[in-house]
């Protein structure tokens, strides 16, 4: 493997992910300062995931008109430009549709990368490769975070958006000089979304992706409002253990890949889930602060596993011509019921019932999703 170009890639998929997921570390900030419930908090989430999961799902059909090249470059200066837009964003409706518009510009990204990546790399290497890469987004969740708590003390949380803004528009400028476009793609016509919504593979994937978001980014979206406003937890200390207990899943990531390519994608995708599933209800039922950072631990470094192994397995169940479509619609189904629908949900539990409640239901629901990997068996 070239891990010069893979190393360009994760810089990118880091700073898109950093960019969507920094919302979760200052929502506790914004919350304050513009008086918001927990719902409509959990609502600016949900704006930004509806529309990455938007982009996602036409992400096929422009990267198929444009190129993959074109249409990752395009979606980061497009985010840099709503990040910048962003410094003027005084009211809660501005807010929101700021959001929305910096999703709709980082949705593309994955279904795009994914078939530059696939074509560089060996088919017998993909788990390793997409685990290398996916490590960006494991990262990104571990220095989010942090990168929050410290660079409050120095920058108003606007501005923290401001530098990030600034890094989309400089960091395309490495990936267009590295980047080659696929010949397969451009070559053959993209699948028909006709066609690919007959294809059971996306139904039991598209499940699959609903689950994982709920686990993994619903969680982590709400999890700062759960350790501050009903734990009690300080408002440093959360984001400071929410960033620790991250660290694992960055390497762990690229083990799982390596396992992957083992043992089965199948095998070790179910246990992902499962032990996710478990230690999701685990983190609902804790008080102790100690035991909740051991949990947060173990939870990241098993829940992170998933979207690398998700990603191998649609890459290795897809042909190149339908690889974008199917990957875009997948992550949008994900996303759009996953991160968008039940951020705000577990805001309105809060509301009427608490945080703990909510949690409790989405590692119920995790653990039973283990159940639809067997299902990819028999496509």
């Amino acid at each position: 493997m070239r891990l010069w170009p893979i190393f360009i890639f994760w810089c990118l998929w880091f700073l898109n992910y950093c960019s969507r997921t920094m919302l979760s570390p200052l929502l506790p900030v914004i919350e304050d300062n513009l008086s918001l419930s927990h719902g409509r908090a959990g609502g600016l989430v949900s704006s930004l995931s509806i529309g990455y999961g938007i982009s996602l799902f036409f992400a096929g059909r422009l990267s198929s008109a444009w190129g993959c090249k074109r249409t990752v470059v395009f979606g980061f200066v497009a985010a840099g430009a709503a990040l910048s837009i962003l410094q003027w964003a005084d009211t809660y409706f501005a807010l929101s549709v700021i959001f929305l518009l910096m999703g709709l510009a980082l949705g593309n990204y994955i279904p795009s990368i994914l078939p530059i990546l696939t074509e560089m790399v060996d088919r017998k290497h993909w788990g390793r490769a997409i685990a290398l890469h996916d490590s960006g987004a494991s990262f990104a969740m571990f220095a989010a975070p942090l990168l929050a708590a410290l660079g409050l003390h120095f920058l108003s949380w606007k501005g923290l958006y401001l530098v990030l803004g600034m890094a989309c528009f400089l960091l395309p400028i490495c990936f267009w000089r590295i980047a080659a476009e696929p010949r397969q793609h451009a070559a053959q016509e993209s699948a028909r979304y006709a066609d690919v919504f007959r294809n059971k593979i996306v139904w039991v994937m598209g499940l699959l992706w609903i689950a994982s978001n709920m686990f993994c980014n619903s969680i982590f979206a709400i999890l700062p409002l759960f350790l501050v406003k009903e734990r009690g937890v300080a408002f440093d200390t959360a984001n400071t253990l929410i960033g620790i207990s991250r660290c694992g899943g960055i390497f762990v990531t690229i083990l799982f890949g390596f396992l992957a390519d083992r043992f089965g994608i199948r095998r070790i995708l179910t246990l992902s889930i499962f032990a996710t599933g478990l230690s999701t209800i685990a983190m609902a039922l804790v008080h102790s602060i100690p035991f909740l950072l051991v949990i947060l631990v173990f939870q990241a470094i098993v829940s992170l596993a998933f979207f690398p192994l998700a990603l191998a397995a649609l890459s290795k169940l897809t042909s190149p011509a339908e690889r974008s479509t199917v990957t875009g619609v997948v992550l949008s189904i994900g996303v759009v019921f996953g991160s968008g629908v039940s951020p705000f949900l577990l805001g309105v539990i809060a509301d009427h019932l608490s945080f703990q409640v909510g949690i409790l239901g989405v590692g119920v629901v995790t653990t039973v999703s283990c159940l639809l990997v067997r299902l990819l068996r028999e496509t």
